[in-house]
């Protein structure tokens, strides 16, 4: 068994062991899974990740694992349903994924972190820096 296999099976025993992930039905289970799925399938260290419908890839680091999470795990209390029904390898993938690659995922944040809080930049439009000649810069 590889480590995607062996991930994507402890998540699988984790929401197994859990009879629904509703926000209103708290229990020592739920909360397994979200610990299970935190371990399982979000970054440490450093990955590159090309968020959806972007061409370009970006770095991502454990600081975008709280993203990472709640990524993964609100795709996983929308999809309760198909998640339990899947395999073990393709659930890891697919909550991988969602965690890294999708619309509030780590890509994405690290993107935005990276804008430095710029505003108004379109999705998709590079930030380029260049040094500025001071005469040219309005006042």
């Amino acid at each position: 068994m590889n480590r995607q296999e062996a991930r994507g099976s402890a998540i699988k025993r984790a929401l197994d062991a859990c009879p629904s992930l509703s926000p209103k039905r708290p229990s020592p289970e739920r909360d397994r899974v979200w610990l299970t799925v935190e371990d399982a399938v979000c970054t440490r260290g450093l990955a590159t990740v090309t968020p959806l419908g972007s061409s370009s890839s970006i770095p991502v680091t454990e600081e975008q694992a709280t993203d990472e999470l709640i990524a993964a795990m609100q795709w996983l209390m929308s999809h309760e349903d198909e998640a339990r029904e899947m395999p073990p390898l393709r659930l890891f993938v697919r909550l991988r994924g969602v965690a890294t690659r999708g619309s509030h995922g780590s890509g994405r944040a690290a993107q935005a972190d990276a804008l430095h809080g710029m505003t108004n930049v379109a999705p998709g439009n590079p930030v380029r820096w260049s040094d500025a000649d001071p005469s040219e810069v309005a006042s």
